[in-house]
């Protein structure tokens, strides 16, 4: 069982430069402690949201002192670059780390995209088109010509070429649409399903068994299942530090996603899911969060607790979902950095050997 930590790099009440020395210390131990990868997502112009607009920066920044732990984008807007730019980001950035890049792509939050003048519609035909690109580039290295609906490329080179071979670990994510886990699994690649969001078990549970039942024969499963997580020896710090870190990005999702009254369209889409009325509304204070957590358990993966309470709990994740890789959802920027690093730490020693085993 691979484990890996992640964070949406929120900054409430923090400035940006506080923040990026918080996440580069906690990329920093995590590696010492022992974690297989970290992850951050790629986000724009969102109001505390995030200001991680270049993740692959981060991560040679974090390479420089972190010289074993991977780095998974998580998650790339395939429609907001065109392939052949993004490819070479990425090999410069897998030669820079030394083979340690994980690439997570998808079609991108929906406020972003009207935000920079792409069409949500054209999202998912813009994602499809931009993975095959993506990996034909790295592939073959030098395209003589290639014809999209959306991008061309012709004669071009791909200098550097990624250094792991064919192309690093690929994944796409699928959060609440049965058509993304279809694709991912079509397409043979892994999945990240951010379950750390409030999203229903049962419908991560049908994500799950979508993908796999659309693997190609001789296609391995590779689900990086994501959950919400805090440790602590006692029981209500652990609680009550998990519910603050959950209702912080809870909100910041709810007022990106909902209360632009320039975003035409946006709002009635998110709407629309009950899953995204969960993660945004009933998870959007402190108060709200503990007690759905409480009433509904395992129904939203959050585990906070004890190591003893978080190991039970995380057994229960893996033996229904029998992920592939877990990837913890550690700090959400209201947190003090040191509240963070106490959890990370407490999990290394006491529930991550045990996990291993699962």
């Amino acid at each position: 069982m691979k484990i890996g930590l992640f964070t949406e790099f929120s900054y409430p009440g923090k400035s940006e430069h506080q923040t990026y020395t918080e996440v580069l210390e906690q990329i920093a131990v995590a590696d010492e402690l022992g974690f297989d990868f970290f992850s951050t997502t790629e986000s724009y112009g969102k109001d505390l949201f995030s200001c991680s607009p270049f993740p692959l920066g981060l991560y040679v920044a974090a390479a420089q002192r972190a010289r074993r732990i991977r780095f998974l984008t998580g998650i790339i807007s395939a429609p907001l670059h065109h392939p052949a730019i993004l490819a070479s980001e990425i090999a410069a950035a897998d030669l820079l780390t030394e083979g340690r890049i994980m690439v997570g792509i998808g079609r991108g939050h929906p406020w972003v995209l009207n935000r920079v003048g792409v069409n949500p519609a054209e999202s998912t035909a813009r994602f499809e088109e931009s993975i095959r690109m993506l990996v034909e580039i790295f592939k073959s290295n030098y395209i003589e010509g290639l014809d999209g609906q959306f991008w061309q490329i012709k004669d071009f080179k791909l200098s550097p070429p990624v250094t792991q071979k064919p192309h690093p670990p690929i994944y796409t994510a699928a959060a609440t649409t049965p058509d993304s886990a279809s694709f991912a699994g079509k397409i043979g690649y892994g999945l990240v399903q951010p379950g750390y969001l409030g999203i229903p078990f049962d419908l991560v549970r049908g994500l799950t068994e979508t993908y796999r039942k659309n693997l190609p024969a001789g296609r391995s499963s590779d689900v990086v299942l994501g959950i919400h997580l805090h440790v602590a020896r006692d029981r209500e710090e652990a609680i009550e530090n998990g519910a603050l870190a959950l209702a912080t990005q809870a909100d910041v999702f709810l007022r990106s996603s909902q209360s632009r009254p320039n975003l035409s369209g946006v709002k009635e889409a998110y709407a629309t899911k009950s899953a995204s009325r969960m993660a945004f509304e009933k998870l959007s204070t402190p108060d709200k969060a503990r007690a759905a957590v409480a009433e509904e358990g395992p129904a939203i993966m959050a585990v906070w607790g004890t190591p003893e309470d978080c190991i039970e709990k995380i057994k229960f994740y893996v033996e229904s979902l029998h992920p592939e890789q877990l990837m913890l959802n550690i700090a959400s920027g209201s947190l003090a950095q040191e509240r963070v690093l106490k959890s990370m730490r407490l999990f290394a020693e006491e529930v991550m050997p045990v996990v291993r085993r699962f």
